[in-house]
């Protein structure tokens, strides 16, 4: 027998709608569910765990990755002065939250900033990928 559907995920409008390119959205699916394999996993401390993009001897981590690795800020910055917005946190977990709150529904501006983050979310784990070969 199927389970009926249980209650979505606060975050599930980040992830619907259109204008997301799908390696997009997984990369982004995962990173909101924490589980891109960044250094602060126990079974990769093997590999170091300073951060691949910027040196630093800071646990690389989500919050890290996306806000307070230099090279990740700088994107941010960048794309921030673009669109002409103002991101207002600097934690991963919270931003994700304020997001999906923030940019729901089918409105066309609320679902290019779904893509923009997702974009953004993407290219910064493609980078790291990068330079840890």
């Amino acid at each position: 027998m199927f389970h009926p559907p249980g209650p979505k995920a606060g975050w599930s409008s980040l992830l619907l709608g259109a204008f997301k390119i799908p390696h997009h959205r997984f990369i982004l699916w995962l990173a909101i569910l924490g589980k891109l394999a960044t250094l602060d996993k126990p079974w990769l401390h093997h590999l170091g765990t300073s951060c691949v993009l910027c040196s630093a001897a800071t646990l690389e981590s989500h919050d890290h990755l996306f806000f307070l690795c230099p090279f990740a800020s700088s994107c941010l910055c960048e794309v921030q002065r673009l669109v002409r917005f103002h991101w207002p946190y600097r934690n991963w977990v919270t931003s994700v939250h304020w997001a999906a709150r923030r940019w729901r529904g089918k409105h066309v501006v609320n679902a290019s900033f779904r893509a923009l983050l997702a974009s953004l979310v993407y290219h910064v784990w493609q980078e790291r990928n990068a330079r840890a070969l």
